[in-house]
Formats: C-alpha cells, sequence, structure tokens
C-alpha cells in the first residue's frame, strides 16, 4: 500500500504539468477508443436512485487544478454532496457507510464497508480483485470500469516489450552493466518481426490494439476472444478461446491480454507451452494469473521458449529471490504498461463523464458484471 501511495503521489504531480493545459471531450475520447455503452438509460437499471452523497476516493495528493483535480470533478457534480476521502492502509471507513456512489481505484474494504452504495466507478480496467468480494455479486450493484482508458499505451508496452525480446536488448543490456562490448552471436534467438506471425490472447481493448501496431510493423496477426469469430480487418484469423493451444503452433511471439476470470484463471499452462512454436517469445500484458508461472519457467528453462517479456506476474507483487527475477531470458516491468499521461487523463475524463452520466440517470460506459468477471 505504501508503494501505491508514493505511484499516486508521483502520478498526481504529472497531472499538474502533463494535462492541466488539456481540453479533452469524454465522449470523443470513448468513441475513440471504442468504449461500450449501456444499452438503457442508468435511470432504467436496477438499483439506480437519485445520489445524494459521493465519495471519491484519493489515494495520495490531487492536482491542484485541471484534469483531475478537485474543482474538475465538481463542474460535474452539480448540487450533490462530494466528498474526497483519503483512502490507505489503515483507513477506516466506516465514514462512507452512507455513500450512494464511489469513484477510485478498487477498494475490497471501502466497498465492504459502504453499506448504501448503488453505484461504483473503477479507474482500473481490471474487476478481479473486487469482484472477489464475497457476496458483491449479490448487491445489485450498478459498476463501470476503465477499460480501453490505457489500452494504447498497454498496447505501446507490449510491443516495447516483444522489440526488446526479439532484438536482443535484454542480453546487451546486462553486457552494458558489466561494461562488456559483445557480438551479435551474444544475443540468441533475435530476428526480424516483419514476415512473423503474433498470437494475441484476449482480442480486447488492448488485444486490438496491440494487434494493429503488430500489423502495422509488418506481422501477420492472428487472435482469440470469447465472445466471437469477428475481429478487425487487420487480424487475419479470430479463433474462440478453446483454439488458443492449436492456434500458439503458428505464432512466433504470443501475447497475453486476457482478463483474469474464473475461466482464464491459469489457462496459459503446460499443455498451452508445449503447443507453441520451438523458440518463440511470450509477452504478458493482461493478469498474471492467466499464466502457469511453473510452467512458464520450465517452458523458459527449456528452451522452448526464447524468453519472456512480463508487465505482471503471478504472484504479484513478485517477491524477492523468486526464480523469475534472474533468469537471463526474461525481463520484467512491475505491472506498470499502464503508466502515462495520456492513460491519467483518459482515465479522469471516463471517470467525470460516468459520474455526470449516473446523476442525470443516463447510458454509462462500460458498465461491468461482477458475476462475469469484467
Amino acid at each position: 500500500m505504501k508503494l501505491r501511495l508514493l505511484l499516486a503521489a508521483a502520478a498526481s504531480l504529472q497531472f499538474a504539468t502533463a494535462l492541466q493545459a488539456q481540453d479533452v471531450d469524454a465522449n470523443v475520447m470513448a468513441a475513440d477508443l471504442g468504449m461500450w455503452e449501456s444499452d438503457v438509460p442508468a435511470r432504467e437499471m436496477p438499483g439506480w436512485q437519485q445520489p445524494d452523497d459521493i465519495t471519491i476516493l484519493t489515494f495520495g495528493a490531487m492536482p491542484e487544478s485541471g484534469i483531475g483535480s478537485r474543482a474538475w470533478f465538481l463542474e460535474a457534480t452539480g448540487d450533490v454532496n462530494v466528498t474526497f476521502f483519503a483512502a490507505g492502509g489503515d483507513t477506516d471507513y466506516s465514514e462512507i457507510a452512507e455513500t450512494d456512489v464511489i469513484v477510485g481505484w478498487c477498494s475490497p474494504d471501502a466497498i465492504s464497508a459502504a453499506e448504501s452504495v448503488q453505484y461504483l466507478h473503477f479507474y482500473s480496467a481490471g474487476i478481479d480483485r473486487c469482484a472477489s468480494i464475497p457476496g458483491i455479486a449479490d448487491r445489485g450493484l450498478i459498476a463501470t470500469n476503465s477499460a480501453k482508458a490505457a489500452s494504447e499505451t498497454i498496447a505501446e508496452h507490449g510491443i516495447a516489450l516483444m522489440l526488446m525480446m526479439t532484438r536482443g536488448l535484454h542480453h546487451h543490456y546486462r553486457q552494458q552493466m558489466k561494461e562488456e562490448w559483445r557480438g551479435y552471436s551474444d544475443a540468441p534467438g533475435t530476428f526480424a518481426v516483419k514476415g512473423k506471425t503474433m498470437l494475441v490472447l484476449g482480442l480486447g481493448g488492448i488485444g486490438s490494439q496491440i494487434a494493429q501496431r503488430a500489423h502495422d510493423l509488418g506481422m501477420m496477426v492472428i487472435g482469440t476472444r470469447n465472445s466471437s469469430r469477428s475481429g478487425p480487418d487487420f487480424v487475419s484469423y479470430v479463433g474462440l478461446a478453446d483454439e488458443a493451444d492449436g492456434m500458439a503452433s503458428k505464432a512466433d511471439v504470443i501475447v497475453n491480454a486476457l482478463p483474469l476470470t474464473d475461466a482464464t484463471r491459469g489457462t496459459v499452462d503446460g499443455d498451452f507451452f508445449d503447443a507453441m512454436k520451438q523458440g518463440a517469445f511470450y509477452i504478458s500484458v493482461g493478469r498474471g494469473g492467466t499464466t502457469d508461472t511453473d510452467a512458464l519457467m520450465d517452458a523458459l528453462k527449456s528452451g522452448k521458449l526464447a524468453g519472456a517479456g512480463l508487465d505482471v506476474t503471478d504472484p504479484e507483487p513478485l517477491p524477492a529471490g523468486h526464480p523469475l527475477w534472474t533468469m537471463p531470458n526474461v525481463v520484467i516491468s512491475p505491472h506498470s504498461a499502464a503508466g502515462s499521461d495520456m492513460s491519467r487523463a483518459n482515465t479522469m475524463l471516463l471517470a467525470r463523464e460516468n459520474l455526470r452520466r449516473y446523476i442525470n440517470g443516463e447510458k454509462l460506459l462500460n458498465v461491468v458484471d461482477f458475476a462475469r468477471g469484467y
């Protein structure tokens, strides 16, 4: 929690400089990123009520002005009472027991304490942490998330991890730290991505953005999705989730952009890695729990995988002394792929727009289902 507070404080400093001058229309942003709108207005959803009290959870300092500031949020809330509530590890959430709305990062303690809450908006895309709260699916809550708000930034991060691995930059960086000038032969498994095949597991907001960038680099892209075989023009073939193992043998790079649900937990397992092409690279930017870590390490040790770029792990945070830290063909970033000025701006714009829409009973963006897990 201390690390989270420090990161939030650092983010707020960037808000003040990078975002203050921006004037972005939330609806244009939502349309550009393909966010979905609810079929019915909020006022027709079970449990909706005109809110009297709104709680915006804060983790660290908020910017003094501009996007994400108190005054900026209050522009959208009218006469409704708004409390900016400092959240943290030892917070007493009994003060928000009667609130009608909570906006912020997922806080199981806050949601459990808020007995009267009817609407939740999460700054995160994944809702797995809050979906695991006992009985939450039975509370009849209306909930929205920030899916796709950071999809472009996460896609950039995923492509960066891929290029770092396929160009052997992880090997060269380690050599640099030892002041060693060694040749191309000391970066095994490197190749040009043009003409190669990428398999994207989970063609949602993040997966589609990654697929588009890979296609622009000259790669052939195939992918899976849970709902249908339809997909964007830049994806050559879309398979259902149960086709993943069969598609793995065709791919030089596999990118895991899956959400964490009961259906996806541990699905990238030993059978999947066995089905992969010898010497392929594995990139994971979805949720760590979708990958069987022991199976991943076995594939890396055996040479089945040439390398892995991991923004998410299981367990997470990855503890000191874990074997993944020191594997020579692994690059790890600390679940940081979503971090950028653009992602933060999009997240705040979406939060305020959904808050405005909820107050006025309008259609909401990115409605989620706790029972389904996304």
